[in-house]
């Protein structure tokens, strides 16, 4: 049987031209793909064609960051093209090659159950985007598809197929695995959709993106960061230790956090139409673990933070005697956070008709067989997790029916996979749990006709 040719096809943006890298393959000449299966990808860049204008080109702060993965349409056997890739620096680096519609990849042998006649459809390859911010231009790592400390990842079809839907993760470790996937790079999301979606994740390196400082960042002005940044070099030049480097590691993760706006974020696409912009987003994805009962409100300049304390008793001694001195400890009843979300969603909805999710807790534990509540000492919240966390549970429901709010239930689905399994702290899930929730999440996407999310049952 022949093979079908596997041009890269289209793609350009007015003004620049577009550099790649070599071609680096997931798949190994000879393999069988399935169809929709990302085979390979490069790294790209964009390069002025003409005078430089004074507004920053699209993506200035993903330039390095920014890749391009090649899906086929068909399943079958692949053949990779010589010449493809030459390995070391030239399939890391963007600098060497122009992007060539017809340059062709390699060729797929189909099965015939799958054949299509390629002047039916000469463009056999899918394109879908990929850029990451780095939380620091130092943080340089290419070694793999969307790898490396990024304040900021996200994915997109580069189809050029209208409309796109954005969805915006934000919350804790146990979105990663849902949103990005078992490789961290959003495969599994992308195979469980058919449409032009654009996701966006941004993780919990340092900041928890609890509601309030969310709704801080939304608010804070230029000036006001200047302060918190004038505020935390003075304080920290004061103290009696000595800042080491990862004080200032700290520090400028922090100071990167509390600048960003996020939920207010436009973004940039390339696709095969060329250039475009989007944002802010049409969904966003948060947790109810993001809400910690207790914050640091800091207590000169009033504003909140939350990190894990995982994070702060890692921290060196300068920056922990910061925290300690130069904040104080705020509790957080349900009600407050209560308020907290309230006031964030009518804030996010002020600038954008936006669908808003959150997944719930776990609110059972294989590690408590409690049967006489009576010793415990009230409020039992404060002494008993999964009461805690059940205290939410209900929280979560009053909100829903107020703000129309969408509830990703995974304290449900744990308990029909079994939490014990798959859920045993609570927090961290398995690949089969991620995956329920996954498909939970796509599912309530689609409902609300949020576009390019539609599950690929439904093709």
């Amino acid at each position: 049987m022949s093979g079908i040719a596997l041009r890269m096809g289209p793609l350009a943006a007015d003004g620049y031209i577009i550099q790649r890298s070599g071609i680096r393959w997931l798949k190994q000449n000879g393999q069988y793909c399935r169809a929709g299966e990302l085979i390979a990808y490069c790294n790209i860049g964009l390069v002025y064609s003409g005078t430089r204008g004074k507004e920053p080109p699209p993506f200035s702060d993903e330039g390095r960051e920014f890749q391009v993965g090649f899906a086929t349409k068909i399943g079958g056997r692949l053949c990779h093209s010589s010449g493809t890739s030459l390995g070391g620096f030239l399939d890391i680096h963007e600098f060497y090659q122009e992007w060539t519609p017809d340059f062709v990849l390699g060729q797929i042998e189909p099965d015939a159950r799958e054949m299509i006649a390629p002047e039916e459809d000469p463009q056999m390859l899918r394109l879908f985007m990929f850029a990451g911010r780095r939380a620091s231009p130092l943080a340089e790592v290419r070694s793999g598809l969307m790898c490396g400390w990024h304040n900021r990842s996200r994915v997109w079809s580069g189809e050029g197929l209208e409309p796109y839907g954005t969805l915006l993760s934000l919350g804790i470790c146990e979105q990663v695995g849902v949103v990005r996937g078992e490789q961290s790079a959003f495969l599994e999301f992308l195979e469980g959709i058919c449409g032009p979606a654009h996701i966006v994740h941004v993780p919990d390196h340092l900041v928890v993106p609890s509601a309030c400082l969310l709704l801080e960042q939304m608010k804070r002005s230029a000036a006001e960061f200047e302060e918190i940044a004038a505020d935390i070099a003075h304080s920290l030049n004061g103290l009696g230790a000595a800042p080491m480097p990862n004080d200032w590691l700290f520090v400028g993760s922090l100071l990167a956090s509390l600048q960003q706006t996020t939920l207010g974020d436009g973004y940039d696409l390339l696709t095969r139409s060329g250039l475009s912009r989007t944002g802010p987003a049409d969904a966003v994805l948060l947790s109810i673990n993001s809400e910690s009962s207790v914050i640091l409100r800091h207590k000169r300049l009033g504003y909140s933070l939350t990190c894990h304390d995982y994070r702060v008793r890692e921290a060196e001694p300068a920056v922990r005697s910061w925290l300690r001195t130069a904040f104080e400890r705020v509790k957080r009843t349900p009600e407050m956070i209560l308020m907290d979300l309230r006031d964030l969603i009518q804030a996010v909805r002020e600038k954008a008709a936006t669908e808003i999710l959150i997944m719930n807790g776990m609110s059972t534990s294989g590690h408590e067989d409690v049967f006489n509540y009576s010793p415990f000492d009230r409020p039992m919240g404060d002494v008993l997790k999964t009461y805690y966390t059940k205290e939410m549970n209900l929280m979560l429901q009053d909100l829903s029916r107020e703000c129309d709010l969408l509830i990703v239930d995974t304290d449900a689905i744990a308990a029909d996979l079994g939490a014990k399994a798959h859920l045993p702290d609570g927090l961290h899930q398995s690949g089969p749990l991620q995956a329920e929730i996954r498909q939970e999440i796509i599912h309530m996407l689609a409902a609300r006709g949020v576009p390019g999310f539609a599950p690929t049952t439904f093709k």
